[in-house]
Formats: structure tokens, sequence, C-alpha cells
């Protein structure tokens, strides 16, 4: 069986977490509701705690860094879009970093603005971002709130 190679150029660089019970609804999001026809995808587990925990787990924060510098130095984007989601395990293991599970929520929009902000500053400081939050709806869905 052979599969269609696309080619053209990435429109976005998405960031999001390795989740697979969030797959489906990552890709479907990213394609239909914003339109990214070539993205540029970095799926790792616990995505934007990697920034938010690079001084207690810097290889983590290493190798995401790495990730990113070798999306963006061949391809400039002026799109980027990072995505949290609600229940998510990698977060749940470094919680104890961050004062425990009741902050997850407020650790995870520090991080994810955080990283935006980095990755601006860094690597695509003319891009434009849009940052998510990937919620569970009625424990068989998801939905996407816009962060502000």
């Amino acid at each position: 069986m052979r599969y269609e190679l696309t080619i053209g150029t990435p429109d976005a660089l998405c960031i999001h977490c390795a989740d697979p019970r969030f797959q489906t609804a990552f890709r479907r999001f990213i394609r239909e509701e914003l339109g990214v026809k070539m993205p540029m995808v970095i799926a790792l587990p616990g995505v934007t705690s990697h920034f938010g925990m690079s001084a207690a787990l810097p290889k983590n924060w290493a190798a995401m860094k790495n990730h990113i510098r070798t999306m963006t130095e061949r391809h400039d984007v002026t799109r980027v879009i990072l995505i949290n989601h609600d229940d998510c395990k990698g977060y749940a293991k470094v919680a104890s970093h961050f004062g425990g599970l009741a902050k997850l929520g407020n650790a995870q929009r520090k991080h994810i603005h955080g990283l935006a902000e980095f990755i601006r500053k860094e690597f695509l400081p003319g891009a434009q971002f849009e940052l998510y939050q990937a919620r569970i709806v009625n424990g068989v869905e998801v939905e996407f709130e816009k962060i502000a």
C-alpha cells in the first residue's frame, strides 16, 4: 500500500501532548477548525511541562528546545499553535514539583504562556501565537478553549 506524500510549505508549528486519547481531536481541530493545511507537529508527553520544569528536568527541556530549533530552522512559519489538555498524565507525573494536582491548571496556564514567549523570543519573533486547552466533556468528547 502507498500513501500520499504532502508537498508544500508548512503553515504552522503545532505543539501538543502525545497522549493517544487526544490525537484524533488534536488533528481534526488543527485542520478543520483552525484551517492548518500542513502542520509541523511536535508531540511530547506533558508538552508544556518541559518548559515549566526546565530547572528540575533539564534534559526534557533540552530535548524539546532541540525539536523546536530543528523545526524552525527549516521553516519560518508565521503561526504557532500550543495546546494543553485536561487529565494530562505527563503533568500528573511532575505535579509534586509545582505544588500538587490541585495547582495543575494554574501550572499549565503559566507554562503555556511561558513557552509561547520563549518561542517568540528565541525562534519566531514575527509569528502569531494561539494557545488552547483541550477540555474533556462528559468523559467522551473533547472541546477546545482558547486561552487569552
